[in-house]
């Protein structure tokens, strides 16, 4: 339950849609209830401005239709049938390219078949080093949607579409998986709404994987999945930098970052516009009907589908480049780029950066004319180049939240056709030379690229490689810059941690080592929420150095030791009446469940909201007051402005969607949770109220205004 930024449905990277014939417009869609004016549904204003069919391209000809930043070139590194509706890739220390796709999603408008276990993963091979993949190997297949992979030895971890991550493992090593065995439930929210499931498993510097749609991380250690809890992140796609923070966005937000990992010591990071730059007409929007979407020429202003990201850290493309987020925009067939504006650690702010064009006065970093190449998610390779996962589909909306506009115009253009294609591409700077891979995993922690480093700690901690301590010992001593950060993380994941390492990193020249050493002392001491007093006089010396972050760390370690970590998450305190009640109790805690997956990432665990992005629920007279506006509002959403305990509401968007389609389980739990968390106390909501409610108003599609509710 949360307000939206600006699109009620959710436009999410790698699951969209496939509308199709259309003989009732209005109201036919799930999409179509939440507009309050329903005649704008009957707009056909897309012909003003691409009134033609869409042609599907080949990947010669969608090729042409690339412009991309001087100094870059786009290549084409695989393609159907090879892959069908790809939507995440990651290449394994062997050079190869596992890619999940999604071919049971939106097979039709209706969604008919969505469940269907069709869909595979696929591992891609270059054999003759051409940078074209040409050998695949189905290392998975006839399962539901898979989601994001983590490879591990003797095979991988896969989120699945049915809320299950699995170890799908490889036992006899010829690349395909023969045995399946269950882990924890994962993306659970995927089978209903699969635009709002966890997504991710993504490793970073501290040795854990990091999610979208989640508020846990999980490690894999001896065939055991650890969790652990973190605060809720973004919407799909995550990735982190060199320095250990992690970046993730959602739909109308390019990318915001933290520093939770080095102790929120970093300037916190956000895009500094959500605005687009396309080079074709952007009418194949879900609400592009509205006035005021579409500009005279015909394309979008701001984003409204923002999927994936992938940070240029340590990789091909250059200094001027360092730090640089590059956002995936499908709806807009375009790849934006941010650039840092100073080094780290005094990255502080990005510019977006744009490009002039003869026709179109400005572009982003990439562009292209095709509207079926739909860039939904991305990484930067071990050949330190920008990879591309094209889903290559007409429009790419859930049915969820499908509009009749958009399924008659994606009929009547022809959008809804060539499914089960997609591409993966490579962005190269014209001038790149190929660097050497490492010969080992330690080797590899002192590799230029960042991705070298990262995927060879990685394989150092899960497989629990203690043969290589002395190596590393060595390495976090000795070893460059980059790479005793990552040799002093490596050690802490396998207990090897030891004071003598810390005590002589703590003395080195390199700000980030320092940084890492401050870091680490407490666990390298035996108590990670304790720094070792042994280490205070040290300490004391980088607390008078000129760079701000790290002196600053330096005087807090000092006075009050280590933060709390993970701060920001949230610990639910049953309240006594709550837990007197086992009926009640029961709800409250299958209510907060709910509210983590559907609610939590916008309002937070806590209940406080976030400025611009959902407004607090603590004592707020929504919540607390008559329980049938609050059901109101769940089930069919509110349109702003609002006030709030007769105050009016300020810094939230105009719109928070109805989650109709939650079950009337689901959401008499989840109202009973925060009516009854965070302080509030109020009465139980009952499945028969939302059921009356539901019946009591069949025909209301557009969300309520609080003129409304207050008769």
């Amino acid at each position: 339950m949360h307000f939206h930024s600006k699109h009620t449905a959710a436009m999410l990277a790698a699951g969209f849609l496939l509308p199709t014939f259309l003989s009732e417009p209005v109201l036919a869609q799930s999409g179509d209830k939440k507009e309050k004016n329903k005649d704008l549904l009957e707009s056909t204003n897309w012909r003003k401005w691409a009134p033609d069919p869409a042609p599907f391209l080949s990947p010669n000809e969608t090729a042409k239709g690339f412009k991309v930043a001087p100094g870059f070139k786009v290549e084409l590194v695989a393609a159907s049938p090879m892959i069908k509706d790809p939507v995440f890739a990651e290449f394994d220390l062997e050079g190869r390219l596992w890619v999940c796709e999604f071919q049971s999603y939106m097979m039709n408008a209706d969604g008919t078949g969505e469940h269907a276990p069709i869909s595979r993963v696929q591992v891609l091979e270059d054999t003759d080093g051409d940078g074209r993949m040409d050998k695949a190997t189905t290392f998975l297949d006839k399962i539901l949607n898979p989601r994001s992979v983590s490879i591990v030895k003797g095979g991988a971890l896969v989120s699945l579409g049915n809320g299950k991550l699995i170890f799908a493992e490889d036992t006899d090593g010829d690349l395909v998986a023969d045995k399946r065995t269950p882990l924890i439930d994962f993306a659970t929210a995927a089978p209903d709404n699969i635009e709002h499931a966890e997504n991710g498993l993504h490793f970073a510097i501290d040795n854990w994987m990091y999610n979208s749609k989640s508020q846990r991380r999980l490690q894999w250690r001896d065939g055991q999945i650890i969790e652990s809890p973190t605060k809720p992140r973004g919407q799909w796609g995550m990735s982190s930098d060199a320095y250990g923070r992690l970046y993730y966005n959602s739909n109308s937000v390019w990318f915001q970052a933290d520093s939770e990992i080095y102790d929120r010591q970093y300037h916190e990071a956000r895009t500094p516009d959500n605005r687009v730059r396309a080079i074709r007409t952007n009418t194949a929007i879900n609400r592009a009907y509205r006035p005021g979407t579409i500009k005279k020429d015909g394309r979008i202003d701001r984003i409204t589908s923002v999927s994936g990201l992938a940070v240029h850290s340590d990789g091909a493309f250059g200094e001027q480049w360092q730090g640089a987020v590059f956002g995936f925009s499908p709806g807009t067939n375009t790849v934006g780029a941010f650039q840092a504006n100073a080094p780290m650690p005094a990255t502080s702010k990005f510019k977006h950066v744009h490009y002039p064009d003869d026709k179109w006065t400005k572009r982003e970093f990439l562009a292209s004319t095709d509207e079926r190449f739909r860039p939904v998610n991305g990484s930067f390779g071990p050949d330190g180049c920008l990879y591309i996962v094209d889903l290559n589909r007409g429009i790419i909306q859930d049915q969820v939240f499908l509009t009749s506009y958009l399924r008659r115009q994606s009929e009547e253009r022809e959008l809804d056709k060539h499914i089960g294609k997609g591409r993966i591409w490579r962005v190269v700077p014209e001038d790149h030379q190929p660097v050497a891979a490492p010969e080992g995993l330690v080797e590899g922690l002192s590799h230029p690229y960042l991705w070298w480093r990262l995927h060879s700690q990685k394989r150092i901690v899960e497989e629990q490689r203690t043969d290589l301590v002395a190596d590393l010992i060595k390495l976090a001593g000795e070893g460059s810059p980059k790479a005793k950060p990552h040799a002093m993380w490596a050690l802490a994941g396998l207990g090897s941690l030891f004071g003598e390492i810390i005590s002589n990193n703590l003395e080195d020249e390199d700000w980030f080592v320092k940084m890492t050493a401050l870091r680490l002392a407490g666990e390298a001491a035996g108590d990670e929420a304790s720094f070792p007093a042994e280490h205070k006089s040290s300490a004391d010396k980088i607390s008078k150095s000129s760079t701000t972050v790290l002196a600053s760390y330096a005087k807090t370690l000092i006075s009050d030791g280590y933060p709390k970590r993970n701060k920001s998450v949230y610990k639910d305190k049953v309240p006594a009446w709550v837990k007197k009640d086992s009926t009640l109790k029961k709800a409250y805690a299958d209510g907060q469940k709910t509210y983590g997956q559907f609610c939590a990432a916008c309002h937070q665990p806590n209940g406080k909201g976030m400025a611009n992005i959902a407004p607090g629920l603590v004592k707020s007279d929504w919540v607390t007051e008559d329980s049938s506006v609050l059901i109101g509002v769940a089930v069919h959403g509110l349109s702003g402005p609002i006030h709030i305990n007769g105050k009016l509401a300020e810094n939230i968007p105009p719109v928070m969607p109805g989650h109709g389609f939650l079950k009337d389980q689901q959401l008499a739990d989840v109202l009973t949770y925060v009516r009854n968390a965070w302080g509030n106390k109020a009465a139980a909501v009952s499945t028969d109220e939302i059921k009356t409610y539901r019946e009591n108003n069949a025909d209301r599609a557009a969300p309520w205004t609080e003129a409304e509710l207050v008769k």
